[in-house]
């Protein structure tokens, strides 16, 4: 063979192998999701939750209504199985809890009010109660939210995120603003139930904020939020075997955390980026404003309509409009907290103390900079990742077709193995062998779960 057919032959090789690469970087086609097989009949306020435990029966964490109910493998006959009314065995308590799978056909309940953990049978029967961690100021983080749904590792430590200390930044409001800017980044941790011990586990880069807080002369508190757009952040889930595994969204790839402590780097997934020049990314921040500000009114007109909520320890609520106030014609938000008082809280009884009521405005909405904004759109936000129980993560993607966003399954091995969309109006509340279970609004507000086969 001479020189030059060797080097035809190289560079045709070359080739092939270059065209083979691109082809397994391209990302599979995006699939509706398998039939619906069962559908509750009954009413539920929410669907926050579902665990799917033996013999097809699901509990499911009414976190509205503040219950837990119990279905049979036809998503019929509901039983309650956490009540919301107070004083008894099986009370949810006056704040939200979270509803995880626990070690073999049970489920954990997790109840910041009573600050306890119930362990439910699959027959939905509450057979102990544990301690919760110690808080640190971390039980709003252990009952699930944007950052991550708390989960129990190979060892059987609990996973979950940690909060963010704020950090105030100029001088005190009496003299000028002062700015409060929590970082961009924070902790995965676990806590071991044996040893009563906590160590980290992972970092994880988070969604920024920028609040700034300020005094006029006659002593009035004004508050100024900046709408951030959408930023490329981290996210997290603890799959069926255990492992902790961390979604990047810079380059879009998984850090595994195996069952044995060693790290797993996986490699880049595939991925349709959209780059944002600067008449995108200003038409972008402008619809954040908008959305920001609509959130905001929407709060307040809930609150009004329906009364106060109980959220983080504190009920909060919302006093009469004022004309005057804000973009949207906001009043106040009323934030009342109670304090133990003499053998409360971990002291063995003695009730409440004197709550605090504290008055604070409506934000004024402020427009983020340009700046702000990344040169390409994130594939992902905050709160998107979901671990099944077939050792698979689905991350609710940015990516919409046809008005619905798709979800991206990743296998254990990082495999970007298949793309798939929800009917409409539905959300993921849980897993089950080849299934998936659903929560969606009818036309008449009424809210119910479903079954759905994956394929």
């Amino acid at each position: 063979m001479t020189m030059t057919t060797r080097t035809i032959v190289s560079a045709a090789g070359l080739l092939l192998l270059c065209a083979a690469r691109a082809a397994a970087q391209q990302p599979p086609p995006v699939r509706q999701l398998g039939p619906i097989t069962a559908v509750s009949k009954d009413s539920l306020s929410s669907v926050t939750a579902a665990v799917q435990v033996a013999g097809g029966r699901v509990l499911v964490n009414d976190i509205l209504a503040r219950r837990v109910v119990l279905y049979d493998s036809t998503l019929g006959s509901p039983t309650v199985v956490a009540d919301s009314a107070s004083g008894l065995a099986n009370s949810y308590g006056s704040r939200p809890g979270t509803l995880l799978p626990f070690h073999g056909d049970s489920a954990l309940l997790i109840t910041p009010a009573a600050l306890s953990m119930l362990v439910l049978s699959p027959e939905g029967t509450i057979v102990r109660t544990m301690a919760m961690p110690p808080s640190g100021g971390a039980l709003p983080a252990l009952i699930g939210n944007i950052f991550g749904t708390p989960g129990f590792d190979a060892r059987g430590r609990l996973a979950y995120f940690s909060p963010v200390r704020m950090q105030f930044r100029g001088p005190p409001p009496s003299n000028g603003p002062m700015r409060l800017e929590p970082p961009d980044s924070a902790l995965i941790v676990r806590f071991d139930f044996a040893t009563r011990s906590l160590d980290t586990a992972a970092a994880i880069r988070i969604l920024r904020t920028r609040t700034s807080m300020s005094r006029d002369d006659k002593g009035k508190i004004n508050l100024t939020m900046t709408a951030m757009p959408p930023q490329t952040v981290d996210d997290w889930a603890v799959t069926s075997d255990g492992a902790i595994e961390v979604v990047r969204g810079r380059d879009y790839h998984v850090d595994r955390l195996n069952p044995d402590g060693s790290w797993t780097h996986l490699p880049r997934m595939p991925y349709e980026w959209e780059r944002l020049d600067d008449s995108a990314k200003s038409a972008l921040l402008d619809s954040t404003v908008t959305e920001t500000q609509a959130g905001i009114d929407s709060m307040q007109a809930r609150l009004q309509r329906n009364g106060p909520m109980s959220a983080g320890g504190a009920s909060v609520g919302a006093a009469p409009r004022e004309g005057d106030r804000g973009a949207g014609g906001g009043g106040f938000v009323i934030i009342t907290q109670s304090r133990p008082g003499p053998g409360g809280e971990g002291g063995g009884g003695g009730g409440p103390g004197p709550a605090t009521t504290i008055s604070m405005p409506a934000p004024k909405v402020m427009r983020a900079d340009l700046a702000d904004v990344p040169d390409y759109r994130p594939p992902f936000r905050q709160g998107s990742v979901r671990a099944d129980l077939d050792g698979n993560l689905w991350i609710r993607t940015d990516k919409i077709v046809g008005g619905r966003p798709v979800y991206d399954v990743v296998t254990g091995q990082g495999q970007l193995a298949d793309r798939v969309q929800l009917p409409p109006f539905r959300t993921i509340a849980g897993f089950g062998p080849g299934v998936l279970y659903m929560g969606v609004r009818d036309s008449v507000g009424v809210m119910h779960l479903e079954r759905a086969r994956v394929r």
